[in-house]
């Protein structure tokens, strides 16, 4: 098993140089807000009364993290899509947000010219190739993302460049306020995990490492609420591709209807699962009661379990924070599962049986 602390042998494992990409996401950020700020966008599109967010797998995060971030105080509907085909209700009156980073992914595609033809108000989020060649013909918004501080040129680490692309857009249209000093915020909370957990810091102070360690060899289940359900999907999700390893999702309050029950069996959960709650000061009083009683049955089920709770002071600097915290979660466990975590082969094979672009960048 590697050593999290011998550079030498985690730069072994890691030739596409996914740690940079991880260690830059504030980075990723900040050159967003330039490029993405200075994109114009027409009075009409504030002419809307509802939103649908487009995207699939990394260039979906932007619009789970709006919906819960922004979702209770929106001024309008927000629907997330991640399928092929508009709802029959989109019309000129509907602002549609296509994100794919490769800019050649099928679903999202086919989403961007089904608004073309219901004349939505569309905008597109790409590094280039097909969405941004259907924008620049439509005549529509369009952030194409330039991604300098992504080395692993991993459309799934890019997704400093995705979401705030998208947060961005999507306040144009005048659903909510997104100011530069909210950059700054959550910027400064993002330095401070990367102080704290970054690869030179040895695991007995490093709790990204400490947690990577309790998580190996084990099926991992994330538990979240409101305003950071979002970003724990992201580092579910990049448990998955970059750890390769199971990881789901559960929400509190919703898991408390349910899942409890099913921790007593089979009997290999004692063993092989894990809880990773992430919680919040910032969570209504009565969903915080409910993760001590959460964790309380957990531990009486005999299943192992860790927390994490950000430090930040508002909502999308935690969201941020996170973003970081778990991003280095699932690089030190795809080193500890001694696995290159800039490879998907089964995505690639999937999508190659598929007859379908695997979504690169170059």
């Amino acid at each position: 098993m590697v050593n999290l602390d011998d550079f030498q042998q985690v730069k072994r494992l890691d030739t596409s140089n996914v740690y940079d990409s991880v260690e830059q996401l504030a980075k990723q950020c900040s050159h967003a807000w330039e490029d993405a700020g200075k994109i114009s966008v027409p009075d009409d599109y504030k002419k809307i009364d509802k939103i649908i967010m487009t995207g699939m797998g990394g260039s979906g995060l932007g619009a789970r993290i709006i919906e819960s971030v922004y979702g209770l105080g929106l001024k309008y509907p927000l629907i997330r899509l991640n399928d092929y085909d508009l709802p029959d209700w989109v019309d000129e009156k509907t602002l549609v947000i296509c994100s794919t980073f490769s800019g050649t992914t099928e679903e999202t595609i086919q989403n961007a010219n089904q608004a073309e033809a219901k004349k939505a108000k569309w905008m597109a989020i790409a590094s280039g190739s097909q969405l941004i060649e259907l924008a620049k013909k439509a005549g529509v918004p369009y952030y194409q993302i330039v991604p300098t501080y992504n080395p692993s040129k991993q459309p799934r680490l890019a997704v400093g460049y995705s979401v705030i692309g998208q947060l961005i857009m999507v306040s144009k249209s005048g659903a909510f306020d997104f100011a530069k000093k909210e950059i700054e915020l959550l910027t400064a909370a993002m330095k401070k995990v990367v102080e704290a957990n970054n690869i030179n810091v040895p695991i007995k102070n490093n709790q990204a490492k400490q947690i990577a360690n309790k998580l190996f060899q084990k099926k991992i289940a994330f538990v979240a609420s409101r305003h950071l359900v979002g970003a724990v999907h992201t580092t579910n999700n990049q448990s998955n591709e970059n750890s390769k390893n199971f990881s789901t999702q559960f929400d509190i309050p919703e898991l408390n209807h349910h899942l409890m029950e099913g921790l007593r069996y089979p009997d290999s959960n004692k063993k092989d699962l894990i809880f990773f709650f992430v919680e919040s000061d910032l969570y209504p009083e009565r969903i915080k009661k409910r993760y001590g009683i959460t964790e309380d049955v957990v531990k009486k089920n005999q299943v192992e379990f860790v927390v994490y709770k950000p430090q930040a002071t508002d909502h999308l600097s935690q969201v941020f924070e996170f973003l970081q915290f778990g991003g280095y979660v699932s690089f030190y466990l795809a080193m500890l599962n001694g696995l290159d975590p800039a490879a998907i082969p089964w995505v690639d094979y999937f999508k190659i049986k598929l007859g379908q672009s695997l979504g690169t960048w170059r």
